[in-house]
């Protein structure tokens, strides 16, 4: 069974990875261009390199909680970790 923190977890993350697809597909069509701007390309690319970090932060928060932490979870601790990890 599912709990309601994980079930709005992982929408949460599909919402983001549709956000991510959705900037890699307006720079792939970009440069698909004859003539692309690579300002506006470039652009979008750092958005969504901001995005992926976005996505792994919330993929790796859920993935230990659901799998290391269980019932109980120290969110303080959890969020120290979580900035350990991303560095």
């Amino acid at each position: 069974m599912q709990s309601k923190d994980n079930k709005y977890n992982k929408k949460n993350i599909i919402k983001h990875v549709s956000k991510l697809q959705g900037q890699l597909d307006a720079v792939k069509r970009e440069l698909e261009k004859d003539s692309p701007d690579c300002d506006k390309a470039s652009s979008t690319l750092y958005a969504a390199s901001r995005s992926f970090a976005s996505v792994r932060a919330l993929f790796v928060k859920c993935f230990l909680t659901k799998e290391f932490l269980k019932n109980s979870c120290d969110e303080k601790k959890l969020d120290n970790l979580l900035t350990l990890i991303k560095g």
